[in-house]
């Protein structure tokens, strides 16, 4: 027997495929690899580091080395959140009215985004970390242009999301 939410939608449990392992997988390591260097270069970084990158991707703003833990202690805060939100698709907002016959697709499609969402965001976060020790480090000026398609990807992949979800509803 099915359960259904006040709206009307059903719950269900959405089947993790190979893929949501890859990107649960690649979200994973790369927090436990920002974690990694913050730990490993901790020590070794001035007192003063970069704090702030302005639109070109150079430090426009110092401040202590503790600053570095910042983002790893977000990153913990985000990829704990995100993986509670994705065990209740039922509560998402859709744009398509949920039934119990595009549930398990619309879900699947949902929670799917969400791994993306929190893999690219551990990766993003990751980068700039690790661009932030080279910096201090003297071995890097800037974040680079590498950066720069990520927010593009995420852009991109939200429309696709979008799409998908119309079509076959």
């Amino acid at each position: 027997m099915t359960a259904f939410t006040k709206s009307g939608r059903p719950k269900m449990q959405i089947p993790l495929q190979p893929f949501d392992y890859v990107l649960e997988a690649l979200g994973f390591l790369s927090l436990v690899l920002m974690i990694g260097l913050a730990l490993y270069h901790y020590n070794d970084l001035p007192a003063t580091i970069p704090t702030h990158f302005g639109a070109d991707g150079h430090p426009d703003q110092t401040g202590s080395k503790t600053t570095l833990w910042i983002l790893p202690a977000l990153s913990i805060v985000i990829f704990g959140s995100m993986t509670i939100l994705n065990r209740f698709p039922h509560n998402f907002n859709y744009m398509v009215n949920i039934t119990p016959e595009n549930a398990e697709r619309q879900y699947t499609m949902a929670t799917r985004l969400i791994r993306f969402m929190k893999m690219l965001a551990m990766l993003i976060f990751a980068f700039i970390t690790w661009r932030t020790i080279q910096i201090a480090g003297g071995n890097a000026t800037g974040l680079g242009t590498g950066l720069l398609i990520l927010p593009v990807l995420i852009l991109g992949l939200t429309v696709y999301y979008l799409y998908q979800s119309f079509s076959k509803q």
